[in-house]
């Protein structure tokens, strides 16, 4: 049954994590990001939430750029650990070993295990209570095609998406999840 509650209950999982990159004067950084979205087309716009105190805030502040990266299932435990260890203290990339190669358009890593990724470059940021919205626009794409099906969607066979569930804990997206598809929809 719903009660109310006195304080905001957050309901944003289980969702994908983002794997944010930054890059400012040879200093980079790669962090979790839970809160992000596709927000717009033509041209792609993609924004992320960082709290002003994060490492990766500052970079992303006075290059202008960043990257954003999904990996796959087999990676969650690099995408906690970037989550929950700060760039100021160690490098995450040599420290776990994580793979990149330079961006194309925007001086980013792009991290070589991610099944989709992308650079964007700052259009704007805004405060919102305790996070900024840093929106970007899409420079550059890249798509592992071998693990996705026509228009993009995920071909879970192959793809193993990892869902954030809270606690350091993840669910994993894959062909032995439940399918519904709603017929009344197909045809229009």
């Amino acid at each position: 049954m719903r009660t109310l509650i006195a304080d905001p209950a957050i309901h944003a999982y289980p969702g994908m994590v983002a794997v944010v990159t930054s890059r400012h004067n040879s200093v980079q950084n790669v962090m979790a990001s839970g809160w992000h979205t596709y927000i717009g087309s033509s041209p792609g716009m993609y924004g992320i939430s960082l709290r002003k105190e994060t490492y990766s805030h500052g970079l992303i502040e006075k290059s202008g750029g960043f990257g954003v990266q999904f990996l796959p299932a087999h990676r969650s435990e690099w995408i906690q650990a970037v989550g929950t260890f700060s760039g100021r203290d160690i490098d995450k990339f040599q420290h776990f070993e994580i793979a990149y190669e330079d961006g194309i358009s925007v001086d980013v890593p792009v991290l070589l295990d991610a099944y989709l990724a992308y650079e964007c470059k700052v259009v704007d940021i805004h405060t919102y209570g305790d996070h900024d919205w840093i929106v970007g626009e899409i420079q550059q794409t890249y798509r592992d095609d071998e693990l996705f099906l026509d228009e993009g969607i995920p071909e879970f066979s192959k793809l193993h998406i990892p869902l954030y569930v809270g606690r350091s804990t993840y669910f994993v997206a894959d062909d032995t999840l439940q399918k519904k598809v709603h017929p009344f929809y197909l045809n229009k």
